[in-house]
This record gives C-alpha cells, structure tokens and sequence, in this order.
C-alpha cells in the first residue's frame, strides 16, 4: 500500500497529504474551541473576525494545497514529458546505432560476401586451372604414348621389313641354290637319259634285221613301255615308214633287245624311260 502511496505516477501521495491536513485542521479545532467558548463575553465582531481570519487561512491553505498540486502535477508531468523526451531520444538514438549498427553488418556482410565470393572464384578460377591442367598433362601424356607407340610399330616395322629382307634374301639365295642343284640335276638326268637312250638304240640297232627292201631315207618311230627291269611290255608303231616289212623288223630288234638299259634312278626312269618314243632309220643301222 506504502508503495502505491508513494508511485509518483498516481495522485496517492496527494490525496493523503490533503487528508492529513484536513485532520490536522480539523484537530486545531477541536483544541482552540473551548478558549473560543469560555471567550464569548467578548465583543461580537472579535468573533465574526476570528472566524473570518480562520476562514481565509483555510482557503489559502486548499489553495496553497491546490497550487501545490498543480506544480506537483506540472512537474509529473514535465517529469513525464521529460522522460518521455529521454526515452524518444534514448529510442532515436538506439534507432540511428541499430541504424548504424545494421548499416555497418550489412556492410560487413557485403564485404564477407564480397570476399567469399572472390575467394570462390578464385577457388574456381584455382579449380579451372587446376583441370586445365590436367586436361594438358593428359593430353601430353597421351601424345607421348602415342609417339612411343608409332616409335614402337615403326620399329617393330623396321625389324619386320629387316628379317622379311633377310628371309627374301634367303630364300632367294635357297632358290637359287635350289634353281643350281636342279639344273645341274636335270643335266645330270639329261645326260643320264641320253646315255641310257644311247645305250637302248645301239642295242636295238645290233639286233634289228631290216629287209632287203629298205632304204636309208625310211624313218620309223615306235613307243616302247619298259619295267624298272627293262623289260618290254608293249611297242607300236607311231610313225610307219610306209614298208610295212621295216616297220615289222623294228618292233622285233627291240624284242630281241630287252632286257634294255635302264637307269638306277626310278625317278628318272618314271619321268623318262616307263613310256618313250625312239626313232630308227636304215641309214643308221649297222649293215
């Protein structure tokens, strides 16, 4: 209750001062009336005067008490004005450092803004670099396998060309080797198969009995099949010398000729001497 008396937001505080006065008034009454009464033997207009004096001082106090209220509540309320004055000045000025304050965050977050967005392109930048980079040591590293490969097949190539050179060469030189040893082996057969062929006509000719109607300029040529053992199988006539008596006295010298000379090579004897043809004329029998 003490506290609310003395709120000086509310008119407590002057209510009760007043009361306390009106009694205080009011006891100085109670304490003056007898002296008041045992004086009534005194001249009415003492009376009327004293009561008027008492009057006046009870007016000047209510409005001494009334003044008095009225600077207390002109002085509330410049305390209030005052206050109030305080407090707008007090929220301005909070409002132009939160102003300020915010001005100087948004600028810091600008500027933290503007550094994170630098530092993120230059990461960026940093990062673009950096797979450029890569792309380049890729790119290099692939045309230095790509050199080393054609290196390689370029060599591999070379060595292929080198050894198909040397196995042209020999096989070449094998050729010819090769070519040498048949041709001396078909000078060998040739001289061989005309030997042996020499050998069969003059042992044909030391057998042949021709007649008496034969000429030199007759011609005949026969072809004799032969075994490995020389032995006649079959002789005919391929080309009649137009007397049939001649053409007869050949096929019978070369019966009575075999065994004939054959060679020991069965190859050649397969290539030249199993079916061959031989030419006999009068001219060079033996007479």
């Amino acid at each position: 209750m003490w506290k609310k008396l003395l709120d000086p937001q509310s008119y407590g505080l002057a209510i009760f001062v007043a009361v306390i006065l009106h009694v205080v008034i009011i006891a100085l009454f109670a304490i003056q009336w007898p002296a008041e009464k045992r004086q009534m033997a005194d001249p009415t207009p003492k009376n009327i005067q004293a009561k008027v004096i008492q009057t006046e001082s009870k007016q000047a106090k209510q409005r001494k008490l009334a003044e008095k209220k009225r600077l207390k509540d002109e002085n509330w309320r410049k305390y209030l004005a005052k206050k109030k004055s305080a407090k707008d000045k007090a929220r301005k000025a909070k409002a132009i450092k939160d102003k300020a304050a915010k001005n100087k965050a948004n600028k810091l977050a600008a500027k933290n803004k503007a550094a994170k967005k630098k530092a993120l392109a230059l990461k960026q930048n940093d990062l673009k670099n950096k797979e450029l980079k890569k792309k380049e040591l890729a790119a290099e590293k692939k045309r230095l396998e790509q050199e080393r490969l054609e290196e390689q097949q370029a060599f591999e190539r070379e060595q292929e060309a080198e050894l198909l050179e040397a196995l042209a060469v020999e096989e070449q030189e094998r050729s010819i080797e090769k070519a040498l040893a048949d041709e001396q082996q078909v000078k060998k057969n040739e001289a061989i198969t005309n030997s042996i062929v020499a050998q069969i006509q003059a042992k044909i000719y030391e057998t042949w009995r021709y007649p008496p109607s034969a000429r030199p300029d007759m011609l005949v040529r026969v072809k004799i099949q032969l075994v490995p053992t020389g032995e006649v199988i079959n002789v005919s006539i391929t080309v009649g010398s137009g007397n049939e008596a001649v053409d007869r006295s050949v096929i019978a010298a070369v019966k009575r000729a075999q065994p004939l000379p054959v060679p020991k090579d069965g190859r050649i004897f397969e290539q030249q001497f199993r079916n061959f043809s031989m030419e006999f004329s009068p001219k060079d029998a033996v007479w």
